[in-house]
């Protein structure tokens, strides 16, 4: 024999039970394993076993009754009788192999368990491991129990203990211990299987209508043997049918139950779902009515809530502080006009991550409309947390977002307000948080700005102011001045600018650096600019209209960020020249240097209309913003005008370093520069040796009213013909 052969097929056996294990049972592990087979062991041991006894010891007529009962029992095993709320039936075989059992022997009632059982693992299960251990266990649950009742019926009939009472007591105690012992051997495989212990309950929770069941069947056994021992095999075939009906009858009656129980789960099911759904309705409706949208942040109203619960603790508990932080951002409806609101939203929902990313947990961020946010902070010491916080969100901002693939600066100004006021009211909390944002944009912008008291009433005082503008503009009230610009190489009077000014009834004088600023905010400023557009025009056309004096005149007149970015100033424009009967290149526009940078891509299409209608166009405050020289000579502006600032200190050898360089580019530029806030002979000397053409100050002439400006011109020609010194003397002394 080969040696290396021999030796295979040790390997050849192992690897074809390994196989045979994984098909049959794949999820059994070695103990399930060791139980199932030594199961089916003693199971085929006990079935073989029991058909040799039956075939041995009964006559031919016995044989063939246990064969009926047989057929009988595996064809009653085919239509189960279901156990109200249970996962058990039982099968109207059990009484013919309780009846087999009283009539002959354990022998017989476990083939017709056995068969009775295949019939029914068949019927429920597809695994062979069920198919082929039911039976098995089936007949050692029937040997076991009926030799124990055999025994227990022999002891009782030796001390004459052998009526029917007995009888039927001993049958039903045996259908119970069945029961439980087969139903043991059937639990025992998936708690093997989960490595669980075996708990006692499980083997008795279902011992109401199973228990029923089986001590029903019986004692319908037992009433079937008595009679059988009285009458004969007769009685077996006129009780068949009592059976049957009996047995038809718990059939329905079961139906009835299960249909009742089904209906009532039914129910039950369906008052969950609408439970359930009406659940997720009411927390959408809070979502929808507590959460923004876009962001998914506390919205307004829930943030109110919030706050007042806050309100509440500090109220409760005078050591609780809280701190409200009020975001703005400063120019956000320029990204949504430039780049459009999908991009706009998607800014907002980044910049809102990236918020949440630097506040703690406990803290509150919330959307409360537009690009307003608002955080709620508490806790000891929440003021300096809120200030750091703050100067931490700022850098943050500094930071470019990816929009779109878009690169956008974003910067905000900020409020800081905290509970060291005492407030009763949500809403307060929040005014005041934005009279400190409005502080802090005032201020620059990209920056925060602390509460205090006197904010409040600052606000105040300037709704009340605006509230008096509107009426003021409404009944023309407001006034002109004219500052007049010279030539400072000539003394030549050149042209003015227009000045608004307020004289209020109670206050006097109001300063333009507080009512235009005003305006501005409240969307008074186009009035305003259409005020002293048509006042000005007018005027510049009777200067005109008084001699040779005043024929090149021009006049400047200042526009805000708002008039370039109405639809409608092209024709404002158009209509005040035509009204006046100026023609467009005496009509010189100024336009500060950061309102030019802000709204750069919406002031380019208007700059172009209105160079092309012949208007001229000067950029006011140079110096002080960011305008870059591919912009300065990009657009069509014909003067630059310097700011005071630097004219008041040119003594500083800086300051003229940048006057003299603002010069040399502008002439490079072929543009003219016009110095403003020349207060005194020195700066006035000063600028002239740089080269800088025209100029404005108190030095000069200071701002006149219609009436002076009128009678300057009706004086001009009578000093030319009288003759005074220098041009620009004769100038300042007729100014003033």
């Amino acid at each position: 024999m080969n040696i290396a052969a021999s030796s295979d097929l040790p390997a050849a056996r192992s690897g074809l039970v390994a196989r045979l294990h994984a098909g049959l049972m794949p999820d059994y592990n070695r103990k399930a394993t060791a139980y199932w087979w030594t199961v089916v062991v003693l199971g085929a041991v006990t079935i073989a076993f029991a058909a040799s006894a039956v075939t041995t010891r009964l006559s031919a007529s016995q044989c063939l009754q246990v064969m009926i009962g047989v057929v009988v029992a595996m064809l009653a095993g085919m239509f189960p009788v279901r156990i109200p709320r249970s996962k058990n039936s039982f099968a109207a075989g059990e009484i013919f192999i309780f009846s087999l059992l009283l009539l002959h022997g354990p022998a017989a009632a476990t083939l017709a368990s056995a068969g009775e059982a295949l019939v029914g693992s068949c019927r429920t299960s597809k695994r062979w491991t069920s198919r082929i251990a039911s039976p098995t266990m089936a007949a050692i649950s029937m040997f076991c129990s009926g030799s124990l009742l055999e025994s227990a019926l022999g002891a009782l009939h030796s001390r004459g203990w052998d009526n029917a009472a007995v009888l039927m007591g001993a049958t039903t105690a045996f259908a119970l211990a069945y029961f439980v012992l087969n139903t043991l051997l059937v639990t025992l495989v998936p708690k093997l299987k989960r490595n669980e212990r075996l708990a006692l309950s499980e083997l008795f929770g279902n011992f109401g209508w199973v228990g029923i069941a089986y001590s029903g069947s019986a004692s319908v056994a037992a009433l079937v043997y008595l009679t059988f021992q009285q009458s004969g095999v007769g009685v077996l075939i006129a009780a068949a049918p009592i059976i049957a009906l009996l047995l038809s009858t718990m059939h329905l009656f079961f139906r009835h139950q299960e249909a009742d129980e089904a209906m009532r789960k039914s129910r039950l099911d369906a008052m969950e779902r609408e439970q359930e759904q009406a659940q997720r309705h009411m927390e959408e409706l809070q979502n929808i009515a507590f959460r923004d949208s876009l962001t998914g942040l506390p919205n307004r109203r829930h943030f109110h809530e919030l706050l007042g619960q806050a309100i509440a603790r500090g109220q409760d508990d005078a050591r609780h502080q809280f701190g409200i932080l009020f975001l703005d951002f400063d120019r956000f409806k320029l990204i949504n006009d430039s780049l459009g609101h999908s991009v706009g939203d998607e800014f907002l929902v980044q910049i809102s991550q990236r918020i949440q990313h630097h506040v703690r947990p406990g803290d509150v961020v919330a959307r409360l409309g537009g690009d307003e946010f608002a955080i709620l902070v508490e806790g000891t010491g929440c003021v300096d947390y809120a200030v750091a916080l703050a100067e931490r969100l700022l850098g943050m901002l500094r930071q470019p977002l990816q929009v779109a693939g878009t690169e956008i600066n974003a910067s905000a100004s900020i409020g800081i307000t905290s509970s060291a006021i005492a407030y009763a009211d949500p809403g307060e909390v929040l005014r005041d948080a934005d009279i400190a944002m409005y502080r802090a944009k005032s201020a620059g912008k990209a920056r925060y700005a602390m509460f205090d008291v006197g904010l409040r009433t600052e606000i105040s005082q300037r709704l009340l102011l605006e509230g008096e503008l509107r009426a003021a503009l409404a009944a023309g009230e407001l006034g002109v001045e004219y500052q007049p610009l010279f030539s400072l190489a000539t003394g030549t009077l050149t042209g003015f600018e227009a000045l608004a000014r307020w004289e209020h009834p109670q206050l006097g004088t109001i300063s333009p650096a507080t009512f235009i600023p005003i305006a501005e905010e409240s969307g008074l400023i186009i009035a305003l600019t259409d005020l002293v557009l048509h006042r000005a025009c007018r005027q510049l056309r009777r200067c005109q209209e008084m001699g040779d004096e005043g024929k090149g005149l021009t006049m400047h007149i200042n526009i805000s960020g708002n008039d370039i970015a109405h639809k409608g100033f092209i024709s404002r424009v158009t209509r005040a020249l035509a009204e006046s009967g100026l023609k467009p290149q005496d009509l010189t526009l100024e336009l500060t240097e950061n309102i030019l940078m802000a709204r750069l891509e919406d002031a380019l299409p208007m700059l172009a209309e209105l160079h092309t209608l012949g208007v001229r166009l000067s950029v006011d405050d140079f110096g002080t913003g960011c305008s870059s020289l591919s912009h300065l000579s990009s657009l069509p502006f014909d003067s630059l005008k310097i700011d005071r600032s630097f004219v008041q200190d040119l003594t500083r050898g800086s300051n003229a370093a940048i006057v003299r360089a603002i010069v040399f580019l502008a002439h490079a530029l072929g543009k003219s520069v016009v110095a403003e806030g020349i207060e005194t002979r020195g700066q006035f000397e000063q600028l002239c040796a740089i080269g800088c053409e025209l100029g404005q100050g108190y030095h000069m002439a200071p701002s006149l009213t219609s009436q002076r400006v009128e009678a300057m011109m009706l004086g001009w020609a009578a000093s030319r013909q009288v003759g005074y010194g220098s041009p620009v003397t004769r100038a300042g002394q007729l100014c003033h």
